[in-house]
């Protein structure tokens, strides 16, 4: 009988990123299935797809949402993308808006194995960097999301466009300059925080790789590109809005002179259990700065420092490849040493060691089940039936004129699925949903941020219904409604106000008894109440 031949260790490492895309995509379309819904986030680009295929796939001028008349100056390729394969294949955009992260996300894996490939010079240490990089949660996160139909896009091309003009500065061959400007202007074109986190992690790749005369003029004529390619948007953006749009979206990216501390004490990973890839990757960034290999030390502060927000998001790249650093270059050899000693073997290369095969599996099975529960977390942010049945009933029954002041015991402005697809759903303003106002002047965004936190902290006040008055009064807002969230599913990623919740049914007993309100819609999850003007 023949034998099985061990794999190569490049060979192992080609299986092993095989394997990610097979679990990782498994993965990344289990969130949507469970949810049965888009995730958390999604109602403004919802509508903004919806106005595309209104306008006849020409790009609109301005999108209303939530009373708002804003300037449609996003970056539209993932926009486009969703619009028209809702048109061709006749699917509802609230399913698009479910599924199409998910999928594009599933390309990322691949995408990700080429560039670390690239970076590590390993197919062994970069198919175990992707194995760690599908299945980690923050690799995901906020990209399959329903705010990931332009997120996933965004995440993909920055892979490509770092892939190649890394392996530009490298290589110094002319296709990669050709595609290095395409990747780049898709980036562009794709997410504006994409698209920051692009710049400065190419002007890393310069300072590491590309230092002379020939990669400081292919790095010229890639800026050059990407911006005559993609001025198909930012130019028309520029000319019909001025830069007032971007510059107001600019100031939501939480810029703090201490964000670089933030990948040193927060846990970047969103590991529901055991955080083994923030850890490997800590012990990684060491083992780089021991063998005097800096760049992706350097790397691991670099986006904090571009664009805190979504930082940990891009953030996943590098650490998904210093983990995987670690195991290879570290914990692998010392487990084979030791076996082979045990054993009196002697061992051509790591894969050919059972414990090294057996911690490769653990690992694998590990991520995928705090993967997997992770998914069943996440999915409950998206916006129940029983909330989506309200919206409905709102949408026949109430003027369309109608405004709402929508009490959810949202933990985080970022984590309130019910006020961002109430306007969508319902065509009905929502005086404290803050999406849409980060494109418009003024300082909008932050304003209306501060407004639902206060309304939203009313919830945990011993007088709930005096305190939405008197901060109705402070803010100078109105309502004719007011929309009462009774019921929050409880996840390890937006974790629910309790607290609020025991208040409620307080709320709820005071505004029955005030002659000013009256109930008209009641069920277990909502209840919602008129104004008596």
């Amino acid at each position: 009988m023949k034998k099985i031949r061990t794999p190569t260790r490049d060979e192992a490492g080609v299986l092993i990123a095989m394997l990610a895309v097979i679990f990782g995509g498994w993965v990344r379309l289990s969130a949507p299935a469970i949810a049965g819904f888009p995730i958390n986030d999604g109602g403004l680009f919802y509508v903004m797809m919806r106005a595309i295929q209104q306008n006849d796939f020409q790009l609109p001028t301005f999108v209303k949402y939530n009373g708002l008349d804003i300037p449609f100056a996003y970056p539209p390729l993932g926009l486009y993308a969703g619009a028209v394969i809702s048109s061709l294949v006749h699917v509802d955009l609230i399913k698009i808006v479910q599924w199409l992260p998910a999928i594009v996300l599933i390309m990322t894996i691949p995408a990700f194995y080429l560039l670390s490939k690239s970076i590590l010079a390993s197919n062994f240490t970069a198919g175990i960097a992707t194995l760690i990089f599908a299945l980690t949660p923050r690799s995901m996160t906020w990209s399959i999301m329903g705010g990931g139909v332009t997120r996933s896009f965004g995440y993909l091309f920055l892979l490509l466009t770092l892939t190649n003009v890394y392996l530009l500065f490298v290589k110094r061959e002319k296709k990669y300059l050709i595609f290095s400007i395409i990747f780049s202007a898709l980036t562009v074109l794709s997410h504006p925080e994409a698209a920051l986190q692009a710049v400065g992690l190419c002007l890393l790749f310069w300072i590491f790789k590309g230092r002379d005369k020939i990669g400081t003029f292919n790095a010229l004529y890639v800026g050059l590109g990407t911006l005559i390619l993609s001025a198909i948007w930012w130019l028309p953006a520029l000319l019909r809005f001025g830069p007032d749009p971007l510059l107001a979206a600019a100031q939501t990216g939480q810029h703090s002179a201490l964000a670089v501390l933030y990948p040193i004490f927060a846990v970047l990973t969103d590991e529901p259990l055991m955080t083994i890839s923030a850890v490997l990757a800590m012990l990684g960034l060491f083992i780089q700065a021991a063998k005097r290999e800096y760049l992706l030390p350097a790397w691991y502060f670099l986006p904090f420092l571009v664009e805190p927000r979504s930082s940990p998001t891009y953030a996943m790249i590098h650490m998904s490849m210093l983990a995987g650093v670690m195991l290879t270059d570290v914990i692998f050899p010392a487990m084979m040493n030791f076996e082979a000693q045990k054993r009196n073997a002697d061992y051509q290369h790591t894969f050919q060691s059972r414990i090294t095969q057996g911690l490769i599996v653990f690992i694998g099975f590990y991520l995928m089940g705090s993967a997997f529960y992770f998914d069943t977390q996440i999915a409950k942010t998206a916006v129940p039936p029983a909330h989506r049945e309200a919206f409905e009933w709102i949408s026949i029954n109430t003027p369309a004129d109608s405004r709402f002041l929508a009490l959810t015991v949202a933990p985080k402005i970022f984590c309130d699925s019910i006020s961002e697809w109430f306007p969508a759903l319902t065509d009905r303003i929502s005086i404290t949903t803050i999406q849409g106002n980060e494109w418009l002047p003024a300082h909008r965004f932050a304003n209306v941020a501060e407004e639902q936190s206060a309304f939203q902290g009313c919830l945990y006040a011993d007088l709930p219904l005096r305190c939405v008055e008197d901060t109705t009064r402070k803010f100078g807002l109105q309502y004719d409604y007011i929309y009462i969230a009774q019921q929050t599913a409880s996840n390890q990623f937006c974790q629910g106000g309790s607290l609020a919740l025991a208040h409620i049914d307080r709320f709820i007993f005071d505004l029955g008894l005030d002659e000013n309100y009256k109930s008209v819609y009641s069920t277990n999850s909502v209840t919602i109440f008129s104004l008596n003007h």
